[in-house]
Order: structure tokens, then sequence, then C-alpha cells
């Protein structure tokens, strides 16, 4: 494996710290950067969940609302 030196702008590498919450730059970095394939398979989850929970709820809706139809039905009788 080839190791390349990058120069990396300070916010990132303060960022990356922070993120990381380890004292090392390098350790910081490389660790959101193993973090960052795990975490954007996870947005693509929930994003894909989010999609079913909005058509799960647009169902519910219309069953309630036929539901309400039922009960003013009922309740006219």
């Amino acid at each position: 494996m080839r190791c390349v030196t990058l120069d990396l702008p300070e916010h990132l590498v303060r960022d990356a710290r922070l993120y990381a919450a380890v004292p090392h730059d390098l350790d910081a970095v490389c660790r959101v950067l193993e973090d960052y394939g795990r975490l954007v398979a996870e947005v693509r989850q929930l994003r894909r969940r989010v999609g079913q929970l909005d058509r799960e709820s647009a169902e519910l809706d219309s069953r309630v609302e036929r539901l309400q139809v039922a009960c003013r039905a009922i309740l006219d009788l």
C-alpha cells in the first residue's frame, strides 16, 4: 500500500479531532475516513425507512378517513 502525505486544511483536521475524540491528527482523520462509508450506508438506510414511513402514514391517513366516513354514516342512522 502506498502512503501519500496530504496537506489538509487545519480546520478539517481540527474538525476530525472533535468528531473522532482522539488527540492525534492522523488517528482522528483516519477514524473519520473509516467511518465515512458506514455513515453513508446508514443515511441511505434511514432515507429508505423515512420513505417507507411516509407511505405507511399516507395509508393510515386513508384508513382513518374511511373510518370517519363510516362513523358519520352510523351517527346519521
